[in-house]
């Protein structure tokens, strides 16, 4: 609540810096479900021999491709390199 108040967000300021700076691992969507509040891709990714799953809402520039996370296609996914199970399909 503080940061708010100081206008700034933590979380949202990570995602960003796992979007310009987490390691890149190849990953593939599983499954994608969509309702009123929008449209959530699961996927998974393997790093170091461990498999990885876990989902993503996508934002407003992600649902004008929506296309392109289909179940079986390859995305790229970035990751946390201290806590791997942390990531994001830019």
């Amino acid at each position: 609540m503080l940061y708010r108040l100081r206008g700034r967000d933590p979380i949202a300021e990570y995602y960003v810096w796992l979007t310009q700076f987490g390691r890149v691992a190849d990953g593939r969507i599983l499954d994608f479900q969509q309702d009123e509040s929008g449209l959530t891709i699961f996927y998974r990714y393997n790093v170091s021999n461990v498999d990885y799953e876990t989902s993503q809402k996508l934002s407003g520039e992600q649902l004008s491709r929506k296309n392109v996370y289909v179940p079986g296609a390859q995305v790229i996914v970035r990751f946390d390199p201290k806590q791997p199970g942390v990531s994001i399909v830019p």
